[in-house]
């Protein structure tokens, strides 16, 4: 079944040009990397309520259908609500879940905006939209930044979400709709990590959830290299209101995960104690790095009494330089 989805994947991707993409900053999920994803939840059994927002054409809810199919869950049923804003993906996604309809499983194609909907669930009100509290959720949220005056941007502030762009979006109303012990297996870019624009989310998101697992891809062009895409991603395993212990982090060059490596972590090795800003770092060995070794390096510029000045980089300032190059034949 993924095999069929994945050659439905790769022709979707061929024809669809790049404006599109951009308008709906959605890249669809190739099949080893969904079918990694669906295997970092622990097993678990009872009613699973699963969201797959910006669904896509199914891929991710499908490697987690095939896992349960293949005795990996042991759910008495599931219950699917997929959110997939661009309704030309709806028949595909349809066809998809087909394969998987039984007296166990239920779906609910959701073509509405997953923002608006999650937020209008989260107020609660008398006319509210309703959703469930999920027990499980698998996403690859749109890669596409907010601007501060957006209707986005307004409406996630008003239940307390503030953010620049679209996947922490998804994934902070992913954490806020799931409820306590839900598991959410996320793939999305690894900017978060770190910078001050992404401060609130890291905030929201650690306040709420326990970091389980960390997958780094070693090559920034391999997990959706079908797409062209250059951002460099990561896949994290969340578990709502968890308690913080130990943090898997796997490493691999690309989506064959041929190479696959895993080490575990303490905690105070993910997010630095003493660090107001909560970087999340993510080691890729067990021996600790300079960031860890020197206290100097845990300081702002300012703190330390530096100022940096920065502007455009204009040529005629570089002449010495351009001379250098001069055997290249162009300055670019």
């Amino acid at each position: 079944m993924l095999s069929e989805i994945e050659h439905v994947r790769l022709q979707l991707s061929k024809k669809t040009d790049a404006k599109k993409k951009s308008q709906f900053g959605q890249f669809l999920t190739p099949a080893g990397t969904a079918s990694f994803m669906a295997g970092l939840f622990p097993p678990a059994a009872g009613i699973c309520r699963l969201l797959d927002p910006g669904a896509g054409i199914g891929s991710l809810t499908a490697a987690f259908l095939e896992r349960w199919r293949s005795g990996g869950f042991d759910f008495q049923r599931v219950e699917l609500d997929a959110f997939e804003i661009d309704s030309s993906l709806h028949v595909q996604l349809s066809q998809t879940l087909s394969k998987y309809r039984s007296d166990k499983f239920s779906e609910r194609i959701q073509g509405e905006d997953f923002i608006h909907a999650a937020v209008e669930a989260l107020h609660c009100g008398l006319f509210a939209r309703r959703l469930p509290r999920y027990t499980h959720a698998i996403l690859n949220p749109p890669y596409k930044k907010i601007s501060s005056s957006s209707p986005h941007r307004l409406s996630l502030r008003s239940v307390g979400i503030e953010t620049v762009n679209l996947y922490s979006a998804f994934l902070a109303l992913t954490v806020a709709l799931t409820l306590p012990g839900g598991q959410i297996v996320a793939i999305i870019p690894r900017s978060f990590c770190n910078g001050p624009y992404y401060r609130p989310f890291r905030d929201f998101m650690l306040e709420r959830a326990a970091i389980q697992h960390m997958h780094l891809f070693e090559s920034r062009s391999k997990a959706f290299k079908d797409d062209a895409v250059l951002q460099e991603n990561i896949i994290i395993h969340l578990e709502r209101g968890g308690k913080q212990g130990l943090v898997t982090v796997s490493t691999s060059t690309d989506d064959t995960f041929s190479d696959l490596a895993s080490h575990e972590y303490p905690f105070e090795r993910i997010v630095f104690p003493d660090d107001p800003e909560q970087f999340i770092h993510v080691p890729t060995s067990p021996d600790r790095n300079i960031l860890e070794l020197s206290p100097v390096i845990r300081f702002t510029l300012a703190e330390l009494g530096i100022k940096v000045s920065t502007g455009p980089v204009v040529d005629f300032r570089f002449r010495d330089v351009r001379q250098s190059f001069s055997w290249s034949g162009d300055w670019k």
